[in-house]
């Protein structure tokens, strides 16, 4: 394990292969009808994540480390792997009941919360825990996760119940 994060930190990858992984999935469970569907979501989500993040990591909630390509105070490839790639596979593998949305919005805001602890616990961010903790991270998330929901349906002109309202 100790050589595997020493060449990572060596070569500056986390980031990449953590963007690499995401866009594998993507790859294995989008058509791209799909993955042109979701597209619109998955580019709202990478810039609230990314102005949400450069916000934190401004006020010293948390610390980003090992930047290959810096866009503020981020890796690029944050931006176009997790954030990217949750917000296109929340609207690919979005249920139809409204409490279905809102669980799997919990779902992969947990997952998310779970892949930044992974990260805490390899090196690649330090939390502040003074100013923030993992219950901060799912809440930040969730509330992401939920404006990007929000921005699918303004953008596709849909709504959550499938009624219309005049």
């Amino acid at each position: 394990m100790e050589t595997i994060i020493e060449f990572l930190d060596t070569y500056n990858l986390p980031w990449l292969i953590l963007a690499g992984i995401t866009w594998l999935t993507i790859y294995f469970s989008c058509s791209l009808q799909q993955f042109f569907h979701a597209l619109p979501v998955g580019l709202w989500t990478m810039t609230i994540g990314g102005t949400l993040e450069n916000f934190f990591i401004d006020n010293k909630f948390w610390e980003q480390h090992f930047i290959m390509i810096q866009v503020g105070k981020l890796d690029l490839f944050v931006l176009v792997g997790p954030f990217f790639a949750v917000g296109l596979l929340l609207i690919r593998f979005l249920p139809k009941g409204r409490w279905q949305k809102f669980f799997m919005v919990l779902v992969f805001s947990a997952l998310s919360t779970a892949i930044e602890l992974i990260a805490i616990k390899f090196g690649f961010l330090t939390y502040h825990p003074e100013n923030w903790s993992a219950i901060s991270s799912l809440i930040a998330y969730y509330l992401g996760l939920m404006s990007g929901l929000g921005f699918y349906y303004v953008y596709y002109n849909k709504n959550i119940s499938g009624s219309t309202y005049y």
